[in-house]
């Protein structure tokens, strides 16, 4: 027979399921948890560990188990502790601090709370250890430590404050004020640390603090030491808020020696700027900045030596060099090469002129010292510049009065041996006469006329030779008026061929003119009208009956000068006797065609004139044919236009260009449609373009003088505050030669604009 005990054990199974359950969700809590667990048996073999050891460790599940708990540890901690695991595990989850290893042997500072366990399936004895990741702990600490080490050691004075109240305060802070240490101020209101006088400034600073309003970083106030005596401090200061309250940490430092150096320096710098200021020389001072030589200053007499102020050369590093005399920058450049070469040469002087604001030239004295580094470099330029106009002016002055004695000696001497000399013959001849009328009386009418003629000769020759010594010695010693203005060529020659229309007419004489009234001199009216009579006369004198005389004029081979012709078909001068035509020494002379008479002055008289308008003389003649008398004289004024939007390049470079050609007027155009509103009005003689303009720049504005077709006849020059090499080369397919980067180099410059109105003369001479 079989017998069948049955048990319900459902419930035991349901129970079961729920202890998996339990046991799944356990190992799921404990594989996922933040803290690093690890289970080790008894010799700390590692039979478990959860993913967040593996990954903080970065191990494999397989590397991790079976390694010894042991040698996870940091060696370090291990020599000085021992691991005894039923010790360590005696207290219940008694915490510890243990220095876990990573893999790539990167320390991880753990708390650990280790017990113990008893494996029902291997009979043993096991350990679980249960750690926290404590990095950002330590690292936190040794932060704390370093801030408090610095709090401590730090030179200045740090203390926090709060609501008025001073919560911390390092012994630094408080030797500032007098106290042993920072102990001794905590507590106390930061106002007794103030002066009565500052209580109200300091209450209100820290007022913005706390209301995040905009206060300065930094604060200075006088502060008040414990036995009363007085500091200036000077506060840095920042901010946090904690638990609802404002906080502020002030650095401080003791200001008192730096606010009586500034106080010394102040006073001793209104002492040097009521010196400089009331001295009529200027100090500048250059220094070495990324390479370049900037000027740090320059006192204010600057602007009584050139017009321009500091500010003027302060935000122009190369005004001073732009303000040179073109005929004084080569020796400028010179010396200032020869400075920047010498490793040695610490000072130098020169006298060299500037263009003021004016326009005027100022003769400057320039002292420099130069500070140099060990490798002979210059560092620094100490400058001492004077205006020594006035004494050069009188040195000038002295040196025109010794001269002018000199050739007033010199003149004197030739007077007197004129006088001497050419008066004798006419005094003897009226004397010799007058004795013969006054004594013999036995002279018919027919002699008496003749003798009397005789004496009217000698008296007329006597009178034009005074009257030309008279002109001759006023010319010599310059007191003759000179006043050149411009004038129309044929208006001064016609007036001499109608003043001397009688002598012409008489001898039958065809005077022509073949000068049209296009052409402008600039000379004095009264002078030149006597060298055209002095010259015509002498063609008529020389000239025989019937003849003609002719008058013309071309351009000269010298700049703004023009050649005049006095060409006569008469008996014309040996070769001989040329040189002596212009001579006071040797004085020439010969009667004319009819038997006219001269002083033998009047050349030399027309010579000087010549000469004093900047011109020259000379004959071409061959004996029985004929003479040519040519000489030259200066074109009228013409204009000089500058296009540039910038108003201090324009007024600088109408300076200049007054100075380098003084004999044009200076027009100006702040663009390029202004100019050429202005050119076909008044074409001038020369156009000075900036290149970089806004609307039309200085490439446009070329342009559009080629449309209009005037390129051809009106020389360009054109300026830019930058030239690059293409852009050079654009303006040279439009035919200008000259483009200079701005400051120029005032000799090329100058010799450039000399060309081109060499150029535009010839240019227009030629239509």
């Amino acid at each position: 027979s079989i017998i069948v005990l049955c048990t319900n054990i459902t419930e035991r199974f349901e129970e079961d399921e729920k202890i998996k359950s339990s046991e799944k969700k356990l190992k799921n809590i404990v594989a996922n948890t933040r803290q690093l667990i690890c289970s080790v048996n008894p010799s700390g073999k590692i039979l478990y560990a959860n993913l967040t050891f593996l990954n903080v460790l970065d191990y494999t599940e397989e590397e991790i188990t079976g390694k010894n708990i042991s040698n996870l540890l940091s060696p370090s901690f291990l020599e000085n502790n021992s691991l005894d695991l039923n010790e360590l595990s005696k207290e219940k989850l008694k915490s510890i601090t243990l220095p876990f290893l990573t893999k790539e042997k990167k320390e991880v500072p753990t708390l650990a709370a280790i017990n113990s366990f008893f494996d029902v399936d291997t009979k043993e004895k096991g350990f679980n250890f249960f750690l926290t990741d404590i990095s950002k702990e330590k690292s936190a600490e040794k932060e704390v430590l370093l801030y408090k080490s610095l709090f401590e050691a730090s030179q200045d004075g740090i203390a926090v404050e709060s609501e008025g109240k001073i919560i911390k305060a390092n012994n630094s802070f408080a030797e500032i004020f007098g106290y042993d240490s920072g102990t001794e101020l905590i507590g106390r209101d930061l106002i007794d640390l103030v002066s009565n006088d500052d209580v109200l400034k300091v209450v209100e600073y820290f007022r913005l603090l706390e209301q995040k309003k905009n206060a300065p970083d930094r604060f200075e106030f006088l502060g008040k030491k414990q036995d009363n005596s007085f500091l200036y401090t000077e506060l840095a200061v920042s901010t946090f808020e904690s638990d609802n309250k404002v906080y502020v940490v002030m650095v401080t430092r003791d200001v008192t020696e730096r606010k009586r150096a500034q106080k010394v320096i102040r006073e001793s710098e209104e002492k040097y700027r009521n010196v400089t200021d009331n001295i009529d020389d200027f100090l500048y001072t250059f220094e070495r900045v990324d390479n370049f030589m900037r000027p740090l200053f320059y006192t204010s007499a600057v602007e009584k030596v050139t017009g321009y102020s500091q500010t003027d050369f302060l935000g122009d590093s190369k005004l001073f060099l732009k303000i040179i005399h073109p005929d004084d920058f080569p020796l400028l450049k010179k010396r200032l090469s020869s400075l920047i070469r010498s490793k040695f040469q610490l000072s130098s002087e020169m006298e060299i002129r500037i263009i003021n604001k004016q326009g005027g030239a100022v003769w400057i004295r320039n002292k420099v010292k130069l500070i140099r580094n060990d490798a002979g470099r210059i560092q620094k330029i100490y400058g001492l510049v004077s205006d020594i106009t006035l004494k050069k002016r009188a040195e000038e002055e002295l040196k025109k009065s010794t001269e002018n004695l000199l050739k007033l000696n010199e003149t004197k001497d030739r007077f007197i041996s004129i006088i001497s000399h050419d008066l004798r013959t006419p005094f003897s001849s009226i004397l010799g006469f007058t004795e013969l009328l006054s004594n013999d009386e036995t002279l018919s009418k027919d002699e008496r006329s003749q003798y009397i003629s005789f004496i009217k000769e000698s008296s007329n020759s006597m009178l034009s030779l005074v009257n030309s010594l008279l002109d001759w010695t006023r010319l010599q010693t310059g007191r003759v008026k000179f006043e050149p203005q411009k004038i129309q060529a044929d208006t001064v020659i016609e007036k001499s061929i109608n003043t001397l229309s009688g002598m012409s007419f008489q001898k039958g004489i065809n005077v022509i003119s073949n000068v049209g009234n296009d052409h402008f001199i600039f000379v004095d009216n009264d002078l030149i009208e006597q060298v055209f009579n002095n010259l015509l006369s002498n063609a008529i004198k020389f000239t025989s009956k019937d003849d003609k005389i002719e008058v013309s004029v071309k351009p000269s081979g010298t700049t703004r000068f023009l050649e005049f012709s006095i060409k006569d078909t008469g008996k014309g001068i040996k070769q001989e006797n040329i040189s002596k035509l212009f001579s006071v020494d040797t004085k020439f002379t010969s009667e004319g065609t009819s038997g006219e008479k001269g002083s033998g002055l009047g050349l030399s008289l027309v010579k000087d004139i010549i000469e004093k308008h900047g011109g020259k003389i000379w004959v071409e003649s061959e004996y029985g044919t004929g003479t040519d008398f040519k000489f030259t004289l200066p074109t009228a004024s013409a204009n000089i236009l500058i296009v540039d939007d910038n108003k201090t390049d324009r007024l600088l470079y109408s300076k200049i260009l007054n100075n380098i050609t003084p004999g044009y007027n200076v027009e100006v155009a702040s663009n390029g449609k202004e100019a050429l509103e202005n050119i076909a009005v008044s074409p001038p003689a020369l156009v000075i373009t900036e290149h970089q303009m806004p609307e039309m720049n200085g490439y446009q504005f070329v342009q559009e003088l080629i449309k209009a077709n005037l390129a051809n006849t009106l020389p360009v020059l054109v300026l830019s505050r930058k030239v690059e090499r293409n852009v050079a080369q654009d303006y040279l397919e439009l035919g200008i030669e000259f483009v200079f980067q701005k400051p120029v180099n005032l000799q090329s410059f100058k010799k450039s604009i000399e060309k081109s109105l060499r150029k535009g003369i010839s240019t227009n001479n030629s239509k």
